[in-house]
């Protein structure tokens, strides 16, 4: 089932437990602060526990502004719906169905990787990766490693430097190292619980504001 992104459409929607979301940007994870209203650095730990990695899509159109859409397990099993900033629904379906439109304006997939600092076990973080540095992760997380970061810390390696054409872009890198204790197997399951349990609510109210919506639009039909 579907995972609502950070903003929210509704005063009666959860908030999503992450504390912060960052966003890879001239070298540096930015994130920004609600109640300074300032964009601000979010440095990673040298080595982190991830809880979980959903897809989203999340960019900005030249005419709506900031465009986000619900986190998802699989594109190709749950649906997506792609807002505006101030809630509009702008797609909505199966990825494989919205791909060529969202590719034709710009819109492609983001990572969110939701993480837990084994010095912070009491704080949930969310770094947000796409172009260079989703592909550098995929291939990590790819053949023997697909499930390592279920029971692997994720160690935060360098950043790197590549060039397309004229284009020079840099990018974070990852590595997987020790083994998670049963402690932090703990902390990685007690959190996925909390986004299990966020989703469940977010899902019963996208579920009661359709159902709403639904009964408005019959109560408004001329017979």
């Amino acid at each position: 089932m579907p995972i609502y992104w950070q903003q929210t459409t509704s005063v009666d929607t959860p908030r999503h437990p992450s504390l912060s979301w960052a966003n890879f940007k001239n070298w540096k994870f930015i994130a920004w602060n609600r109640e300074k209203q300032v964009e601000e650095e979010i440095k990673l730990p040298e080595s982190f526990i991830l809880v979980a990695e959903w897809w989203s899509i999340k960019w900005r159109l030249e005419n709506k502004g900031s465009v986000w859409s619900n986190e998802i397990y699989s594109f190709s099993k749950d649906p997506l719906t792609v807002r505006s900033w101030n809630g509009e629904i702008l797609y909505e379906w199966m990825y494989s169905e919205l791909k060529d439109k969202l590719r034709a304006v710009g819109l492609k997939p983001v990572k969110n990787c939701h993480y837990v600092d084994p010095e912070k076990p009491d704080e949930l973080r969310t770094f947000c990766i796409k172009g260079a540095a989703l592909k550098e992760w995929m291939n990590l997380f790819s053949d023997d490693n697909r499930f390592a970061a279920g029971n692997h810390l994720i160690c935060f390696n360098k950043i790197e430097k590549g060039k397309t054409w004229a284009v020079t872009y840099t990018f974070p890198t990852f590595t997987i190292c020790d083994e998670l204790t049963q402690e932090q197997k703990n902390i990685q399951a007690d959190w996925w619980a909390k986004l299990a349990a966020y989703q469940e609510r977010v899902n019963a109210t996208a579920d009661e504001i359709q159902n709403e919506k639904a009964v408005q639009e019959e109560d408004t039909l001329p017979f």
